[in-house]
């Protein structure tokens, strides 16, 4: 319950407290959890002043807190004191008035009276369980529980003066849907019509339920059920047509329940799990690819194709057979098209039908295709002599095995003509043997016409003429030219049959021709070859050239020169090659044509030198150095450094020189270098010397290093004492050290007697009196940080004990303590006065201004 609002005696700013009294009826609970006792009406809390007003009487107007005038509360105390009051016409009032409650749950009922009779009484009638009570003045509340009844209407009574009068409640119990389901949905045709279904199981009050079906973010269909009045628990069942369309495939499709019960009770919501829309559309028949006619024994390739196959070609499933046997196949897939590709064979004759069936979810389409299977034998070609001796007379035979159907045509030729044709079955021809026919090939072609559709057939053999070796220059010429590094072989070929053999001799060395060689420049030189068969020997000179691009080395073109600046110097650059390679040199854009043992005077920088012949190219960089003594200056050796202490640092310093120098550093007047990265204190402060040093010389700077550190209080001290009578002054006086020189910042408790030195390192109390005692807080800081001391001032004061004797004897005129703490409570009696001397522990002064003086106050009520 809400007590009345005080303000406790001798505490720095104001405080609530509860202090128990008669009130009314509470506030409405919440209805869907088991409420708890709601509290009467509120009592306002008397008017306070401003904070600004408030404050300013406080800080500029100090007092202390006088007894109220003889008389001034008195006409209150005596109304409060009356034993009742005239009878007059009351209300009742229950809350909450209308609630919802969870099937099976609780309830808080409070009922209230306007009745000033102290006799009154009251209760509540109801068929529900009760069970906790509490009562007050004027008012009763009683816990319900186990509220099994859908519908209920409890009611609230009074008796008061001898009349009786009700209030009535109305309590709706709920429960929220046990389940929410769709039912199942089939695999989709795009433009067929199906029905969505939803379940709602166990669900009351149904006239506050909403069903909605939702298809992705787009809501389908909603049905609400206000005429429903039952109000016990039943099951709901919602359904939506839907014709799906291929947009619709993969959408998720649920359905939602809403249980509204507000303003008096909760939103239940619930869902059924997502279900996937899966819509498939095969709008295309099936096309077959096959060959209209089939050799008996072939293998041929059946194809089946569809086209615009949703959702997906990988979808599709087929069958496929041929004269009545399924076939085995693979599927292959591209965009929205699906081919199934197998083989099919038939070991006779006749006509086949080849059939293919595509389905897709629930579609399915089918075509089919009529193929010939044919028998056409191989024609047979036949030479007496396939390896004559030149000059011998040979005979050739074309014949062809009978057909089905049949109809076959033979026809006898070479590669340039027909040489004999005809219906028989045979065809014959007799020639004579000539160099020339050797590897001439001969074919007996069969031609079998099935109505618009040819097929021919071919069998070839070839006729071998005998005879001995020749060697010429087209064949093996007598200059070869190779080239260093890559593969060739000996170019001597004879002519001969059977093939000569063919071999090449330098010197000891045996070489079969044709046989691939590893390039290098000791195959150059004079061959002799000979080509030999059974029927006799053939021989003739070869000579082989070795040619091989440039290459360079450090003895011919050395890649580093050095020279010391003002010392003049030459180079020159050679290349070895086969043609003799031409070298050039560029530097900055210039070219120098370097002949063999050529040179350049004061050549310093970076050339690219570049020797060429027919053969490829060579390239080389050679560097001419110029090296000089260390020199250091302030971009690479900074004179001052600034570190904070604590942090890691290295003293890097670097110079400019050739060999590039080494640049120790040590503190002056030590002999150890800072070398490394190391963590820095106020100790590594001074002056360093750096060194930078090669083979050429020296040079020498000095480095100033600062280290800096975050400050701290080495002293707070006060004089004379920290203990101050009245009426006496005092010094507080704080030291601090730090790099850079730290900032002083005081807070003090704020009287106008306090003052601050021009540095803000000493605070001064000139006449002390109450308001100087408390924390005196010396702050100091720089840019790395703060630290702070703290001093207590005791001031002491024996009239102290005086002002609180006379605010006792004022306290017991009023009639007590008691008396005093409500005449502070009373609206009537209040008069907005603060004590300065109350509030002043949560006060805050610094001094910061420049005329040394403290110029903010802040009173905080706490």
């Amino acid at each position: 319950m809400t007590g009345l609002w005080s303000r406790e005696a001798g505490k720095p700013g104001l405080r609530r407290r509860p202090v128990l009294g008669n009130s009314g009826a509470g506030a409405r609970a919440p209805a869907l959890r088991r409420a708890a006792l709601p509290p009467p009406p509120e009592t306002k809390p008397p008017r306070r002043q401003s904070r600004a007003r408030r404050g300013a009487s406080s800080a500029m107007r100090p007092r202390q807190l006088r007894p109220p005038a003889p008389g001034r509360c008195l006409p209150l105390l005596l109304l409060l004191a009356l034993p009742g009051a005239a009878e007059e016409p009351f209300n009742v009032s229950v809350r909450p008035e209308d609630s919802v409650v969870e099937h099976g749950g609780a309830i808080w009922l409070n009922c209230s009276t306007t009745c000033q009779d102290p006799g009154a009484r009251g209760g509540l009638e109801t068929s529900l369980t009760k069970a906790q009570e509490k009562r007050g003045p004027r008012w009763e509340a009683r816990e319900l529980v186990n509220i099994w009844e859908w519908v209920s209407a409890p009611q609230c009574y009074f008796f008061c003066y001898g009349k009786v009068t009700r209030a009535s409640a109305h309590i709706t119990t709920y429960r929220a849907p046990e389940r929410v389901g769709l039912e199942r949905i089939p695999e989709l045709e795009r433009g067929r019509a199906y029905n969505l279904t939803c379940r709602v199981l166990n669900v009351a009050p149904v006239r506050h339920l909403t069903v909605t079906l939702r298809q992705g973010g787009r809501t389908l269909h909603t049905e609400t059920f206000q005429n429903r009045t039952r109000a016990a628990a039943d099951n709901v069942t919602v359904t939506h047509e839907i014709i799906p369309q291929r947009q619709d495939h993969g959408q998720e499709v649920t359905c939602h329940s809403a249980l509204d019960l507000r303003p008096l009770g909760q939103l239940f919501q619930n869902s059924s799990p997502a279900v996937e829309l899966r819509v498939f559309a095969l709008p295309e028949e099936p096309q077959l690819q096959i060959s209209h006619h089939i050799e008996v024994g072939d293998k041929a390739t059946a194809r089946c194709d569809v086209t615009k196959v949703f959702p997906a070609a990988g979808e599709a499933r087929f069958t496929l057979s041929f004269g009545g046997q399924h076939l085995n196949f693979t599927v292959t897939t591209s965009n929205d098209t699906a081919t199934a590709q197998g083989e099919v064979r038939s070991l006779s004759a006749g006509e086949r039908q080849l059939t293919c069936t595509v389905s897709v979810g629930p579609v399915s389409r089918s075509a089919g295709q009529s193929v010939l299977v044919y028998s056409f034998p191989q024609p047979v070609l036949e030479i007496d002599q396939p390896r004559a001796l030149v000059n011998r007379n040979v005979s050739l035979t074309c014949c062809s095995p009978p057909s089905q159907p049949p109809g076959t045509t033979l026809q006898l030729r070479d590669s340039e003509r027909t040489l004999a044709s005809g219906h028989q079955p045979c065809l014959q021809l007799t020639l004579t043997a000539r160099k020339g026919d050797n590897g001439r090939q001969f074919t007996c072609e069969g031609n079998l016409a099935l109505g618009s559709h040819s097929f021919v057939k071919n069998t070839s053999a070839q006729l071998i003429v005998l005879y001995k070796p020749t060697l010429d220059e087209s064949g093996c010429p007598s200059h070869q030219t190779w080239l260093e590094g890559t593969q060739q072989q000996l170019a001597c070929e004879a002519d001969g049959n059977p093939t000569p053999e063919v071999s090449c001799r330098k010197g000891s060395q045996v070489y079969n021709a044709g046989s691939v060689q590893n390039v290098t420049r000791g195959h150059a030189g004079v061959y002799r070859c000979s080509a030999t068969n059974v029927h006799g020997t053939a021989s003739r000179n070869m000579t082989i050239h070795v040619e091989y691009k440039p290459s360079m080395d450090e003895l011919s073109c050395p890649s580093a020169w050095t020279w010391v600046k003002g010392m003049p110097q030459a180079f020159s650059c050679d290349a070895d090659g086969i043609p003799a390679p031409e070298v050039v040199c560029t530097k900055d854009g210039v070219s120098y044509r370097l002949g063999q043992g050529l040179g350049l005077k004061d050549p310093m920088g970076t050339y690219q030198c570049n020797a060429t012949n027919p053969h490829g190219s060579a390239t080389k960089t050679v560097t001419i150095t110029l090296e000089y003594k260390p020199t250091m200056d302030e971009s690479s050796c900074p004179s001052t450094r600034a570190w904070l202490e604590g942090t890691l640092h290295t003293l890097a310093c670097e110079a400019d020189g050739i060999p590039v120098p080494r640049v120790p550093c040590a503190k002056e007047g030590a002999a150890d270098e800072f070398s490394g990265e190391r963590n820095v204190s106020r100790n590594d402060s001074g002056t360093y010397w750096c060194t930078a040093i090669n083979r050429h010389g020296s040079a020498r700077r000095a480095v100033t290093v600062r280290v800096e550190y975050r400050p701290v209080v080495l002293l707070l001290a006060v004089s004379p004492s920290a203990t101050v009578p009245r009426g006496a002054n005092f010094n507080i006086s704080c030291r601090a050290e730090g790099s850079p020189a730290p900032a002083y910042r005081w807070t003090v408790p704020p009287a106008p007697n306090v003052h601050c030195s021009a540095d803000n390192s000493t605070v001064s109390v000139a006449g002390a009196d109450r308001h100087n005692r408390g924390v005196y807080v010396c702050r100091v800081s720089n840019a790395h940080g703060q630290h702070l001391g703290r001093l207590q001032i005791q001031v002491t004061d024996n009239r102290l004990i005086v002002a609180a004797l006379t605010v006792g004897v004022a306290v017991l005129l009023l009639g007590g303590a008691a008396g005093f703490v409500y005449y502070l409570k009373s609206t009537a009696c209040k008069k907005g006065e603060y004590n300065v001397q109350d509030a002043e522990s949560s006060s805050e002064a610094t001094c910061l201004g420049r005329d040394s003086a403290v110029y903010g106050i802040q009173l905080t009520q706490t």
